[in-house]
């Protein structure tokens, strides 16, 4: 974490936020920028069995995904993941423990519509939507078909940026706004609750258990 606050320190433009809900998965760390990268840790006392369903959540919303792990998950975790996702080796060095790049992350090539339309809230779906001209739905349509409507009209390019927009124009790291079939279908959530990243010696300790999604 330490080192990610000293990559993106422009407060004005960074945001980092903890424990980034996505779909059905937590990202341990998302970067909100001029895009969307989330990084997941796996400890040495992780297993990769979330690894599979976390791969499915990501892939349809970030355009960059970075894995940070110990040296015991490495070579596992290179055979599961996508090649667009980048790699990072945790490993001590004088006492501390460093990240080493293995490979760096690319551009998410299966970013897809409805994955994104999912990450707003209705109200700011119906904003995306009426921003562009676009009136085939209104506060009265139920979240579901304002989110298609979304998914439909608004290409992926232009969505990914409005769903960074709005991620950001929320502010902070409370998104803990609760949906209703009614109101606001969808939300993501940060909540930044440890402050662990802080310290790197927990991935690398055997008694470190991972928080559940």
């Amino acid at each position: 974490m330490r080192e990610l606050r000293q990559e993106y320190s422009d407060e004005n433009h960074d945001l980092i936020l903890e424990e980034f809900g996505c779909n059905s998965s937590r990202a341990d760390v998302a970067v909100i920028n001029g895009a969307l990268h989330a990084f997941e840790i796996k400890s040495d006392s992780d297993t990769l069995e979330r690894l599979y369903a976390q791969v499915e959540a990501y892939k349809g919303v970030f355009q960059y995904v970075t894995l940070v792990c110990g040296e015991r998950l490495l070579e596992s975790a290179r055979k599961v993941i996508p090649r667009w996702w980048g790699l990072q080796r945790a490993q001590h060095n004088n006492g501390k423990v460093v990240l080493i790049t293995i490979r760096k992350s690319k551009k998410n090539p299966t970013q897809d519509a409805s994955a994104l339309a999912r990450m707003l809230w209705k109200t700011e779906a119906l904003t995306v939507l009426r921003k562009y001209g676009h009136s085939i739905v209104t506060s009265r349509s139920p979240a579901e078909d304002v989110v298609q409507a979304v998914a439909k009209c608004i290409p992926v390019h232009l969505l990914s940026d409005e769903v960074r927009y709005a991620i950001k124009a929320r502010g902070g790291s409370g998104f803990a706004k609760r949906s209703s079939l009614d109101d606001d279908l969808y939300t993501t959530e940060s909540i930044a609750r440890q402050n662990h990243l802080l310290d790197l010696s927990w991935l690398l300790s055997p008694q470190y258990q991972h928080p559940p999604d």
